[in-house]
């Protein structure tokens, strides 16, 4: 076994502590906001596609060649997966049938000859059997692991499909466009994430910049709040910034120009409260 010395060697350093201690913090919020709507393969493949393209203009700040041995080595990843990724010219796009499973199997029931009738139509297919069946399509193109019976209830939910029910039960395509949430809840997630895009942009912009040119990013909180409080402490906290957001939308209108031109750039302030939603998971 190791000695003492040899582990201490090979302990993580502290930066990379703190980042392994909160980055779970950040991974599960992002993965509330995403679950269902998009699949773990698919985030996957853009995260490969975000890190390469991240490292390689980490190496080119730093003034080192950005080959592919060197991505490699930033990244963990192996050669031939950056080899993919530069020749793809780092593209992010997916296929809307390839970020969920249901939008996968409604695409394969839509395209497939396999699954479609006389007048290459979407055939009305029973549930189970082989050969063109339900059973055989989400076997296709979902895969063994997860039921029909669940697969169905999913799209019945939505809306896609509907059972038809006789001697046998058959399934009929309603929609081929599969959106597991409401368009409310989608633009509420797309204004998650850009806001805390902008947060995590000032973050990098002052691990950067000179002491002098950094700016504001702060946060005050308290373990100690009286639960029996906190509906008072909510309704003080949202006049407070009410009053400071008209103060910063008047500043915002004085620096504004008059028309778009070329040359100028996006700014902005946000203003939010947190708290009492998950405090078991926050770190002290």
């Amino acid at each position: 076994m190791p000695g003492a010395a040899m582990q201490d060697k090979f302990a993580l350093p502290e930066e990379a502590k703190s980042i392994a201690k909160v980055l779970p913090l950040v991974l599960r919020r992002l993965v509330r906001l995403i679950i269902g709507t998009i699949s773990y393969p698919a985030i996957i493949e853009l995260l490969k596609t975000v890190y390469v393209e991240e490292a390689n203009k980490k190496l080119i700040r730093d003034g080192t060649a950005p080959t592919k041995s060197a991505l490699a080595l930033v990244t963990g990843l192996d050669t031939r997966v950056v080899t993919n990724v530069i020749k793809s010219d780092f593209n992010l796009e997916l296929e809307p049938e390839k970020t969920i499973p249901e939008a996968a199997l409604l695409d394969t029931w839509a395209k497939d000859p396999s699954f479609q009738d006389a007048n290459n139509k979407p055939a009305i297919l029973p549930i189970e059997g082989r050969g063109r069946s339900f059973q055989s399509l989400v076997l296709r193109s979902v895969g063994r692991n997860i039921t029909v019976k669940t697969v169905l209830s999913k799209l019945e939910s939505s809306g896609n499909v509907r059972v038809v029910h006789g001697n046998i039960d058959r399934v009929e395509l309603i929609s081929v466009f599969y959106s597991p949430i409401s368009s409310d809840l989608a633009n509420l997630t797309d204004i998650a994430f850009l806001e805390a895009s902008r947060i995590l942009s000032t973050v990098i912009h002052n691990i950067s910049a000179e002491e002098n040119e950094r700016v504001p990013q702060q946060g005050r909180w308290t373990y100690r709040l009286d639960q029996n409080k906190y509906k008072e402490f909510r309704k003080r906290v949202r006049k407070l910034l009410e009053k400071q957001i008209k103060e910063g939308e008047s500043l915002l209108e004085e620096f504004e120009e008059p028309t778009k031109q070329p040359g100028q750039i996006t700014v902005g302030i946000g203003w939010y409260q947190w708290g009492d939603h998950e405090p078991d998971e926050e770190v002290e």
